[in-house]
């Protein structure tokens, strides 16, 4: 007699709730580094790419590991950069994120925007 076979997921949400780098965080030269592990579709504003850092960083008093780089605007260009290059991305890719500069806005009442170099390694 065979048995069926059954399985079973169980999500929480703080599984997924982590740290977001938001527009805020990033200043000229600030750089993370880390393993992407994922992304998502977030509610507003498109992906998060979640990363799990090479080093922990304090965040609101608090020792962070993994993380969440937002759709800003500048990594949305820096990601279409890679894959205009061919890049298509990879659970495991050892990504580096770093700050340029903050490119002012040019109509009022519009924010700021970070500018972004992103580097890819796969091994």
């Amino acid at each position: 007699m065979e048995t069926a076979v059954q399985q079973s997921w169980t999500g929480r949400s703080d599984e997924i709730a982590v740290p977001l780098l938001g527009a805020e965080f990033w200043k000229e030269g600030t750089e993370v580094a880390g393993v992407l592990e994922s992304r998502r579709e977030q509610k507003v504003g498109g992906m998060a790419y979640r990363i799990i850092l090479d080093a922990a960083l304090a965040l609101d008093g608090e020792d962070v590991s993994i993380v969440e780089l937002p759709s800003l605007t500048g990594v949305k260009n820096a990601l279409e950069s890679l894959r205009l290059q061919g890049y298509q991305m990879k659970k495991g890719d050892l990504w580096r994120v770093r700050c340029e500069g903050i490119k002012k806005a040019k109509k009022e009442g519009f924010s700021d925007s970070p500018t972004f170099e992103l580097a890819v390694l796969r091994k």
